[in-house]
């Protein structure tokens, strides 16, 4: 079957390529013509163009990521609707432009490998400076999953999608009870990533956005979910009323990160962090103590070292690998008798010549002393 053909242009922007296509829209990679540069066009499917929900998500995409600017926060450029100059596309149809980002998924990237301690901590990072300056500006994601973060080749983490997020006004909660919906072709959020008070569609704020977080997080350690079950229904009733389930290889995981996960994943808001500058804190905590910490299994052999023959022998390095004990006995230096002996011989002569001077001044002496005077 032959490719649909692809549109050349939407408003000012140059069609390239079709990025990805999916239920909640349609993604393309596009050159700016005015400012000669690269972006990402978004725009809903022609089959949603009528639903007020799904235009009302885009909207609400477009205000939430407008208000933010920051390294971990996908920034946004433009929010327009087509006309007729725009073949290809059904006129009045909303589209978002977003920066355009090279890189994957963290759920692309947790597919193909498994993640490091320092990486994990890392990407752990990065997205929650991105969620700390959303906070910030009262407006809560609700949707953080593996699939919203993205990772660039050079390991700089950006917070996507804030098509679910909330803006709630100063000091209030977000009382909606917008439970996930699914519908044919398309799944709007992720179950298996919802705090307990939002599958229950209780009041949120930011501890909901840090609960999911710590399943990414747990997941980035450990390569598995924290709620596993057989069915996604299962997964979210476990979460909702069991602990996460135990490490698989505690020996791989820092105590310190399974206490960060065990608060991040707490049932009750009030005992988990209570922002995502505190969970940062314990993170870049638990970050410099690793880093301070021997390598697991190096073992350091202290060996006295004899004094530098030469200049030369003073740039070797102050400890070096030992295979075996016997190869350390071997390497010490023998004690040298040439010079002992020759310093003990120098010594006795020494003493000899000392002594002999000393008894011919005691005979020079009684030589030059006066006789007795006699008695009559």
């Amino acid at each position: 079957m032959a490719a649909e053909p692809l549109p050349k242009s939407i408003g000012r922007y140059e069609i390239l390529r079709l990025l990805g296509r999916g239920g909640m829209g349609e993604v393309y990679l596009a050159t700016d013509t005015a400012l000669g540069r690269q972006v990402a066009i978004k725009i809903l499917p022609a089959a949603l163009q009528s639903d007020a929900k799904m235009c009302g998500r885009f909207m609400n995409e477009a205000r939430a990521v407008a208000a933010l600017n920051h390294p971990n926060v996908i920034t946004i450029h433009d929010l327009a609707t087509t006309d007729s100059r725009d073949p290809g596309f059904p006129p009045g149809a909303l589209y978002l432009v977003l920066e355009y980002l090279e890189g994957e998924g963290l759920d692309e990237i947790m597919d193909r490998r498994r993640l490091s301690i320092p990486e994990c901590l890392d990407i752990a990072i990065q997205a929650l400076e991105g969620l700390k300056v959303a906070h910030q500006s009262r407006i809560l994601h609700r949707d953080i999953t593996p699939s919203n973060l993205m990772l660039a080749p050079n390991g700089h983490v950006k917070v996507l999608d804030f098509g679910l997020s909330k803006i709630l006004s100063e000091g209030a909660r977000d009382t909606s009870r917008s439970h996930r919906q699914t519908g044919e072709g398309m799944i709007v959020g992720t179950l298996d990533y919802l705090s307990p008070e939002q599958a229950l569609g209780n009041p949120l704020d930011e501890r909901s956005d840090l609960f999911s977080l710590g399943i990414v997080f747990y997941q980035m350690l450990s390569g598995v979910h924290p709620f596993s079950g057989a069915s996604v229904t299962q997964m979210v009733a476990k979460m909702m009323t069991k602990e996460a389930d135990p490490w698989p290889e505690p020996d791989l995981v820092p105590e310190s990160l399974k206490q960060i996960v065990a608060r991040a994943l707490r049932k009750e808001p009030v005992e988990r962090y209570g922002s995502a500058g505190q969970m940062i804190l314990d993170l870049v905590v638990a970050r410099r103590e690793l880093r301070a910490r021997p390598p697991r299994g190096a073992v350091t052999q202290e060996v006295p070292a004899a004094a530098p023959a030469s200049i030369a022998d003073s740039t070797a390095p102050l400890r070096r690998p030992r295979s075996s004990a016997a190869a350390v006995t071997s390497e010490m230096p023998s004690p040298r008798k040439g010079p002992l002996l020759l310093l003990l011989g120098a010594s006795f002569l020494l003493i000899a010549v000392t002594a002999l001077f000393a008894a011919r001044g005691c005979g020079r002496l009684r030589t030059l002393a006066p006789p007795p005077a006699q008695t009559r």
